[in-house]
């Protein structure tokens, strides 16, 4: 329970027991004719926030997987950015505290099959971003080869999400 010794829960993972904060944010990152990716909104926790982003795709775009690959990144200010499975990423900063995270934390979907023109690909892919990032503006980027060449973002204010963790609410008072 919530990264408590001896509890199994992982402390950088999202609390069970606390009503988070959310945060609105409705910015698409890919904005195409067969393909959407876009930052619905940020539920704040009080060490860290989950990253509620919506994709789907239609016609001969929507396969299966077509989302399972996708690469995540987060930027704020002018030095912090972390990437989604950087495996060589600090995990802690000189001074002791953690160092910022992102990874995926799930990903549910619906591949229904029809025909090429009919066929459709929905999911939701849950980021968490942990600790709580710098009081910054920052970006939320993804880049995936099969959705064209560059990076795709959208703005992700870091003051925002912070100054939202002050709302966080226990469920036991």
């Amino acid at each position: 329970m919530n990264g408590e010794p001896d509890s199994g829960r992982p402390s950088w993972m999202p609390p069970d027991d606390v009503l988070p904060a959310v945060v609105p944010v409705g910015q698409f990152l890919i904005r195409a004719r067969r393909v959407i990716v876009a930052l619905s909104h940020v539920s704040v926790y009080p060490a860290g926030c989950m990253l509620d982003v919506r994709a789907s795709a239609r016609g001969h775009e929507a396969v299966p997987d077509v989302f399972e690959n996708v690469v995540f990144a987060a930027r704020f200010g002018a030095g912090t950015m972390v990437v989604m499975h950087d495996k060589t990423a600090p995990r802690w900063l000189r001074d002791g505290t953690p160092a910022l995270r992102l990874m995926q934390y799930g990903l549910e979907g619906s591949f229904p099959a029809g025909s090429d023109d009919d066929r459709r690909a929905d999911c939701t892919i849950k980021l968490w971003l942990c600790p709580l990032p710098p009081s910054e503006l920052g970006t939320l980027s993804l880049v995936s080869p099969s959705f064209g060449p560059g990076p795709a973002s959208c703005p992700l204010d870091g003051r925002v999400i912070v100054a939202a963790a002050t709302q966080v609410q226990p469920y036991w008072a």
